[in-house]
């Protein structure tokens, strides 16, 4: 039986000196292997972080985007209203006008405002030498100086 040493690399036995067949392998320290894994997760955490940043973008877009939706929806509701107010204004006024109107035009008597112009004003219908006929085939303008 072959009996080994601490200060040699060699097996001694009863015969003759010979080197150790295998070398012994090297253990690496345990600090190595987690000061590597700590590498290992920096190097997988950026790209968690990069995609948080952007989630977190997005979301603040979506929320942005969600925001101004509901305003604008707003705006277009309040203006709705608004056009809805003015057209009921609009046919109040004109209902009120043709009223107007025709409350005017009932007080006035035709007939009574001839009376009034041939008797008291001394007016007579046109004879047939009062009236001129002229075509307005030019654009300029027509002075007519009485005889």
């Amino acid at each position: 039986m072959a009996i080994r040493t601490n200060y040699s690399d060699f097996v001694q036995g009863t015969a003759v000196r010979k080197e150790a067949a295998a070398p012994r392998p090297y253990v690496r320290p345990v600090e190595h292997k987690a000061v590597k894994r700590k590498a290992a997760r920096r190097r997988l955490s950026l790209p968690v972080v990069a995609s948080a940043v952007l989630a977190l973008f997005s979301f603040a877009i979506c929320a942005y985007m969600m925001v101004s939706y509901v305003r604008l929806r707003s705006e277009l509701t309040e203006m709705s209203r608004s056009v809805t107010a003015k057209r009921s204004e609009l046919n109040s006024m004109i209902s009120h006008n043709d009223a107007e109107y025709n409350r005017i035009m009932a007080s006035v008597d035709l007939s009574e405002i001839e009376a009034v112009a041939r008797g008291e004003l001394g007016m007579t219908y046109a004879s047939e030498g009062q009236i001129c006929f002229y075509s307005g085939e030019t654009s300029d303008y027509m002075r007519r100086y009485g005889n």
